[in-house]
């Protein structure tokens, strides 16, 4: 097992891949799958569905003393992925000081309930594991039981088409921390190709095939509903999102794994249109494989993502017309922060302000958040200007005007600002439509529509970094805490360029 160093810092498995010739001694069904590799080494066929699964087998008993049972129709968990996950979300629990009663949501826990036992064997957390599929359901209740966590893991069947939101009402004395979700990220059309069917409701992928140039490197085989579901990944997620803005602050943050970078567009996409909500991207690497966590809360001061200890900060030269004795470093801070507030954090483009705001904390460096882009591409915008006033001044020729037919209709919209429910059934967001038979005029129908959608009453943020004047090195340190990296690259250019003006100005 190829273990790179972008593991989880946490992870045992980062440093220490399993020592097979050690399983091999304690667990007889493992050393039936192992051969001695032509090094001399103890080694095992990747390819092969059981020795797999006795490998995941043998590494949650030895390492997490958990006793397991994985069907052999069923999905079999790669350990340290899964660990990667859960290691991420108790990062994001001690980053916001949430260390009692912590009450996760495990959808689509699958037969291995491996999430949940994780959590709560290596956390401490308490866990509500959903499943659609019977046979799931029932073999992930058995490991719970059989591992003697049946207090504090309760798993639920649910229907195949709900995601999130009835477990959540159906709880309604509890209040959850945060949900995982690891769903299946092909649509049903492309699993087809992606794998052949086997007895039953099993499907093995096609590791053998080597035509492909990227054919998997182990095998993986599962229940049709663990690797395919309508929609994709995209599908799925998206409903888990719709779900969440109705349930708002019901769930403390939500996060779901994303197993193709090109769905992570998309569903940014959509949780930008919700209101309230504020999300980031993280990375989880492990082995030959990347996934991402798309992580987001409805709570405006949940911290979502922490920056890597050591992701280098992007450093801005300041002008050599400023005087740098130590005595005077403040005074120059001060000098340096007005000069940014006139030229540089709020210059004006065209008829809009550069929306990056701040606020400077203890140590003096300033926190700094920008919720558009309205630094880039300033050529073309005055360009663009340019050519609205030509245009302004030239006489547009009188043009015939089309006939269309007409339609009368009243809308009535109140926007307003709240947390998504209605004062009646506290159910969140709702739309209702009524139509009624026109007194009036024979044959007309009256059709009344009304809806609730919550107004966002805060800007999403693009991008939030930490901007420190380093005197001694003459420079002002950009560094990343969430959002878009390649945002902040724009912000440190812009600011060379303005800071160049700075000794002419």
């Amino acid at each position: 097992m190829a273990f790179n160093k972008m593991m989880h810092p946490r992870n045992p498995y980062k440093d220490k891949p399993p020592d097979f010739g050690e399983l091999a001694q304690k667990y007889s069904e493992f050393r039936s799958h192992c051969f001695v590799a032509p090094n001399g080494k103890l080694s095992l066929n990747f390819r092969s569905t059981d020795a797999v699964r006795s490998l995941a087998r043998a590494m949650l008993h030895n390492d997490f003393g958990l006793d397991v049972e994985l069907p052999s129709d069923c999905l079999v968990p790669r350990v340290p992925q899964r660990l990667n996950y859960v290691l991420f979300i108790d990062d994001l629990l001690t980053l916001n000081g949430i260390e009692q009663d912590i009450l996760g949501i495990d959808i689509g826990t699958g037969a291995s309930c491996i999430y949940a036992l994780l959590g709560a064997k290596q956390c401490g957390w308490r866990f509500v594991a959903t499943e659609s599929d019977e046979f799931a359901a029932q073999v992930a209740l058995k490991n719970v039981c059989n591992n003697g966590l049946g207090d504090v893991i309760k798993v639920i069947k649910v229907r195949e088409d709900r995601v999130i939101k009835d477990i959540v009402r159906s709880h309604g004395n509890e209040h959850f921390t945060f949900c995982m979700c690891n769903p299946p990220f092909y649509e049903e059309e492309e699993a087809e190709t992606k794998f052949v069917r086997l007895e039953g409701n099993a499907m093995e992928n096609k590791c053998y095939d080597v035509t492909r140039r990227a054919a998997p490197r182990s095998a993986t085989i599962g229940r049709r509903n663990e690797l395919s579901v309508s929609g994709g990944e995209v599908g799925f997620v998206g409903r888990l999102i719709e779900d969440s803005l109705m349930l708002q602050n019901s769930v403390k943050f939500y996060t779901s794994m994303v197993g193709k970078k090109t769905s992570l567009n998309e569903l940014t996409k959509k949780l930008k249109d919700c209101a309230n909500a504020h999300y980031a991207v993280s990375t989880l690497s492990q082995g030959r494989t990347q996934r991402w966590v798309l992580t987001w809360s409805f709570d405006p001061n949940f911290k979502l993502s922490v920056a890597p200890s050591d992701s280098a900060p992007l450093k801005v030269p300041l002008p050599s017309a400023l005087s740098w004795w130590p005595n005077e470093c403040h005074s120059q801070f001060k000098k340096m922060l007005s000069f940014l507030e006139r030229h540089a954090l709020f210059t004006r483009l065209g008829d809009r302000l550069l929306q990056i705001t701040y606020e400077e904390n203890e140590v003096g460096d300033l926190i700094c958040e920008a919720t558009r882009n309205t630094w880039s591409q300033q050529r073309q915008k005055r360009r663009a200007e340019r050519s609205l006033m030509n245009m302004e001044t030239q006489v547009e020729p009188e043009r015939k005007r089309a006939r269309y037919e007409r339609k009368d209709e009243g809308v009535t919209v109140s926007m307003g600002v709240g947390d998504g429910r209605d004062s009646l059934s506290n159910d969140g967001n709702f739309n209702a439509c009524t139509s009624l038979l026109s007194k009036g005029s024979l044959g007309r129908w009256d059709v009344a529509v009304q809806a609730y959608l919550p107004s966002s009453v805060y800007d999403q943020s693009l991008v939030r970094f930490r901007v420190t004047i380093c005197c001694a090195e003459k420079c002002v340190e950009l560094r990343w805490i969430d959002g878009s990296r390649h945002a902040l690259h724009q912000i440190s250019q812009y600011l060379k360029n303005q800071l160049a003006s700075f000794s002419r100005a």
